[in-house]
């Protein structure tokens, strides 16, 4: 009997045992993961990349020349890093990954440096993006915002210049915060569709949640209403079944599985889609922390009790957000959208007197900022009175930690709530090891004691409010398309700040002394440290 058969023979085997049983899942489990795309995409690109090393390496043993050659060459690559327009620490990673393995470290330095898109993928993108800003009229001036706030004004004028694209908007909106009360409204906006439903998410999971909205999307679609469903691949690799998107179709939607895994040795990998995105009718917009799978709604527990948040739009503000669903859904299909169709065109003005500007964040050229760091800097670096900020990850570059810093040092009130139980060991270190200069520097520091936390919000000052995707960490900053909801004035901004101390209340803070890392974060914190960055 070959291996594989006797993998599935024991996988398949029936034991009266709940230990038994147990065991056959797991090893269903390990065959499915061993033996799937993923895993053989990521082997080929693992052999390509060692086959091209020994090359490397044989010929230089053998030819002085061909030595001198590499020699040369690495030393060229350190020159790039040094004056690559990079973030320090990117920089520095890369020199430490040359330096530790000369002759690999260059190779994989030239593999897998650019953490753009493709050309062809960025046309796509950028071309839907221009032809929807040329019909879409509905945003309002930046001038009429720089006769209320100036400094309002400014900070929406910085978001322009890294996600060129985003525009401001009037509108009304709602603070979700918990996944369960934003999965009901997402419900009932679902069931009230007439025309088309938008969804983008980086995780999709059969279960209860999926379950409620699927019934809802073949009734719709069955119905004649337009519906699309976009979900990363990478996100979804141990969530749906191998071809889920023809499942979907086979009811009457229209299905993209976002970058599919693939053996092509290549860091576009890296540009995962991080968004999570409903839009119904061009009426009403969902966006925030919850992907769609039962721990989102705690109807699965993971990590002890799953806290979460979102928002919801309405009016005009719902281009924007169609705006960023379209672009990627029109890169990812090779397809171009009758942008003219989605967009809301409100005969009375929808307004809680406040101002919107959703933006989206990810790879360059088209997002030639780092847009969520922009906008995190800013909201820091000009608060006058506070800055509470929930996150799942805390893993800041230099840049964000001095934001941080300053801020408290000149007598902001700066907060930050993490989880107490970490859905990922290696990342609750590295959240770990920033608290420690935080809290030194008057920074304070939270843990959700009920479990994980996974709500993405930044508020400010009674006035801005930043609720979306985007994480406090490396991957999220630079290389996740990501989308949020800059908000000005409205009455959401202290909805999420009730929200927000609410949170407070249910979560410990953690002194300097809790701080400390132990040895063997100390030599976890170190190594990875490094790497960071990369990863």
């Amino acid at each position: 009997m070959t291996a594989p058969v006797f993998i599935i023979g024991i996988a398949h085997a029936r034991s009266p045992t709940g230990g038994g049983k147990e065991m056959c899942m797991l090893l269903r489990k390990l065959f499915k993961l061993l033996f799937s795309r993923y895993t053989i995409s990521a082997l080929i690109i693992l052999l390509d990349i060692a086959v091209l090393a020994y090359l490397i390496v044989s010929f230089s043993a053998y030819s002085v020349v061909f030595l001198v050659e590499v020699l040369i060459v690495n030393l060229m690559v350190l020159i790039a890093i040094m004056n690559a327009d990079y973030n320090p620490e990117y920089r520095v990673s890369w020199i430490a990954v040359v330096l530790m393995f000369p002759v690999v470290g260059a190779l994989l330095y030239v593999l897998f440096h650019r953490h753009g898109m493709r050309e062809k993928d960025r046309q796509r993108a950028t071309e839907s993006m221009e032809k929807m800003l040329e019909l879409d009229t509905h945003d309002v001036p930046l001038d009429s915002l720089s006769e209320i706030d100036e400094l309002a004004a400014g900070k929406a004028r910085a978001i322009t210049r890294c996600d060129p694209a985003a525009r401001l908007y009037t509108g009304a909106s709602v603070y979700y915060p918990s996944g369960e009360e934003l999965y009901a409204d997402m419900l009932r906006a679902l069931g009230s569709a007439e025309k088309f439903i938008f969804l983008e998410y980086f995780i999709i999971e059969e279960g209860v949640m999926w379950g409620g909205i699927l019934g809802i999307l073949k009734e719709k679609a069955a119905a004649g209403v337009e519906v699309r469903v976009m979900f990363d691949d990478i996100g979804c690799m141990r969530r749906l079944p191998g071809g889920y998107e023809r499942t979907l179709r086979s009811y009457g939607i229209m299905a993209q599985r976002f970058s599919p895994a693939s053996p092509r040795v290549s860091a576009v990998h890296n540009n995962r889609d991080h968004r999570k995105i409903c839009i119904v009718d061009g009426v009403v917009a969902f966006t925030g922390g919850a992907n769609i799978a039962d721990e989102y709604i705690n109807a699965e527990e993971r990590f002890g009790h799953w806290k979460d948040g979102g928002v919801s739009l309405r009016g005009e503000a719902v281009n924007g957000l169609t705006r960023l669903f379209i672009s990627l859904w029109d890169m990812t299909s090779g397809n171009a959208s009758d942008f003219e169709k989605y967009i809301t065109k409100c005969q009375e003005k929808v307004t809680d007197r406040g101002y919107y500007m959703p933006f989206g964040s990810g790879p360059g050229p088209l997002y030639p900022g780092k847009s969520g760091k922009r906008v995190f800097e800013d909201l820091i670096n000009q608060a006058r009175r506070y800055v509470y900020i929930t996150t799942p990850y805390l893993i800041v570059d230099f840049d964000l930690t001095s934001s941080l810093i300053g801020a408290a040092e000149r007598g902001v009130d700066v907060r930050i709530i993490t989880p107490a139980k970490a859905d990922k060991r290696l990342v609750k270190v590295m959240t770990k090891s920033s608290y420690a200069q935080l809290i030194a520097s008057g920074v304070k520091i939270y843990e959700y004691t009920p479990g994980f936390i996974h709500e993405k919000l930044v508020v400010s000052d009674d006035v801005y409010a930043v609720i979306g995707t985007i994480n406090f960490d490396y991957r999220s900053l630079v290389h996740h398309f990501e989308d949020a909801v800059w908000i000005c004035g409205s009455p959401t901004v202290a909805a999420a700040r009730d929200g927000f101390l609410d949170t407070l209340s249910r979560s410990a803070e953690i002194s300097e002394e809790q701080a400390r890392l132990k040895l063997h974060e100390w030599v976890v914190k170190c190594l990875l440290r490094i790497f960071a960055p990369l990863m």
